[in-house]
């Protein structure tokens, strides 16, 4: 407890007391709160119980005298929650903008009220929107596919929870022989689960360039279709993303590990539905190990004594320990992992250092965290680092637009050593692509590309530098490999 005497006051402009500001995004992030004078206006910048301030355009030719009084309105939405006026106090100008302070002469700002009412007005605009019905906007054709999904899988939750009621406690090898049970049930579902997938697709191609047929079937599976599924920890993690990002490290692992996750045997199952719809990432992962490998062995007939890898977006980077994995390294091999998520890092750091250090001296595994938008600057990324031998990102242009991804590839191939090869991955566009179940039952919204589309990436190359396009087996993964001339 202090003193009295230790209660120094202000210092300064300090000395006058100002009632506390808040900033109106920061109070009101579901409705901005706005200012009306006479026919125009602004959204509040910020308030504070005896004034406000709002940006408006320099160019703006609305008069405000400093000496009257002016009268103004807020409002939260349609609302008007305050009424009242006061005086222009100041104009600053912010480059192509002006912020104008108000101190209200009229009335005040109850802040505490205010947000009493925001916090009211969006509660009851969102239970408004989360109960307009939109589904007449969804095609017949699509209901019918998404009710045919719900009967398959509540098909296979009545006869799992049958089977385990139906097997006795101490029945010899029990929980085995459930296991053997979920994935026969898994093998026949799959079946009907990927013609379900292929007429999904086929329905949304024909109302893709329809945002609002688009959206209503989006919610409408999300609704009907995606709760009979999250009860699978592969389906509810890419849901729900806890680490704030779709397809963290921990949804690939899923698909590495392929352990039954889940306490009743419908949960295993619909976990194992979703690995094996995410079956392209350990195909991805062992291509590009399987590169690593072929790369690093030529190095090796070649003389070269040392070879550099990095991998851009790595994630939990499982193709490094599974390559160094009781391998005797021909060459010195020097791995640089760079992702945006600190714990994807330490995980993939943990995971290939015992490999690193049997290894003795011939591998080194370092890492580089970075945010996404270092990610897209590549070559200020880069500029860190030794050129390398070999870069990969396999996962990291689903997220970008083309003429974003042909600024990394163009970035990435720069800082590849003569001979070095680049590897980029990406969703591949077909009629039988995972488009649906990503976007449609996950959220989860990618970029899709064909052959042309991946070649195109590297049309700002030399056109010395070699091309070639790999569609992985399960049809759902495309890789651009550009070689650079030695």
């Amino acid at each position: 407890m202090k003193h009295y005497e230790e209660l120094t006051g202000g210092e300064g402009k300090r000395v006058f007391y100002r009632a506390e500001r808040f900033k109106a995004s920061t109070l009101m992030q579901e409705i901005s709160p706005v200012i009306s004078l006479d026919d125009d206006n602004f959204e509040i910048f910020d308030m504070s119980m005896s004034g406000l301030s709002y940006f408006r355009p320099a160019s703006d030719v609305v008069s405000v005298s400093p000496e009257k009084d002016i009268p103004l309105t807020l409002k939260l939405g349609p609302e008007e929650v305050f009424s009242g006026s006061g005086k222009v106090r100041r104009i600053e100008a912010h480059e192509s903008v002006e912020k104008v302070a108000i101190e209200l002469t009229k009335g005040y700002l109850d802040i505490q009220r205010l947000m009493e009412q925001h916090d009211d007005l969006a509660m009851r605009r969102q239970l408004r929107e989360g109960m307009k019905d939109i589904s007449p906007l969804v095609p017949s054709e699509y209901k019918t596919v998404i009710s045919d999904a719900v009967y398959l899988l509540r098909s296979v939750r009545t006869t799992l929870e049958q089977v385990e009621h139906d097997m006795p406690a101490k029945a010899p090898r029990r929980e085995e022989r459930i296991q053997e049970i979920i994935l026969e049930c898994e093998r026949d579902a799959l079946k009907r689960w990927r013609e379900i997938s292929k007429k999904s697709m086929e329905i949304m191609t024909t109302i893709r360039n329809k945002p609002e047929v688009m959206k209503a079937a989006k919610q409408y599976t999300e609704r009907t279709l995606t709760p009979e599924l999250t009860p699978g920890a592969s389906w509810k993690r890419s849901y729900e993303k806890p680490l704030g990002y779709p397809g963290d490290f921990e949804v690939m692992n899923y698909a590495y590990n392929l352990a039954m996750l889940g306490e009743t045997p419908y949960e295993k199952f619909c976990h194992r539905l979703g690995t094996s719809t995410g079956e392209f990432i350990t195909t991805r992962m062992t291509l590009v190990k399987q590169k690593i490998a072929e790369l690093v062995n030529n190095a090796a007939h070649n003389g070269v004594e040392q070879f550099n890898i990095a991998s851009l977006g790595c994630g939990p980077a499982q193709e490094v320990s599974n390559f160094l994995r009781g391998h005797a390294q021909p060459v010195n091999v020097n791995f640089t992992l760079i992702d945006q998520d600190d714990d994807a890092l330490s995980y993939a750091y943990n995971n290939a250092y015992p490999q690193v250090v049997q290894l003795d001296g011939k591998a080194t595994v370092n890492c580089l965290h970075a945010t996404f938008l270092e990610f897209l600057a590549a070559g200020n990324l880069f500029k860190k680092l030794d050129n390398q031998d070999m870069i990969y990102a396999v996962g990291l242009v689903d997220y970008l637009t083309d003429k974003r991804a042909a600024r990394l590839v163009k970035d990435l191939y720069k800082n590849l050593n003569p001979g070095g090869t680049l590897m980029i991955g990406s969703m591949y566009d077909s009629d039988s692509s995972l488009e649906w179940q990503v976007e449609m039952i996950t959220d989860w919204q990618l970029e899709y590309r064909d052959e042309e589309n991946m070649l195109n990436m590297a049309n700002s190359l030399p056109e010395d530098a070699v091309r070639k396009t790999i569609v992985d087996k399960t049809g759902h993964c495309i890789i651009l490999m550009v070689t650079k001339p030695s």
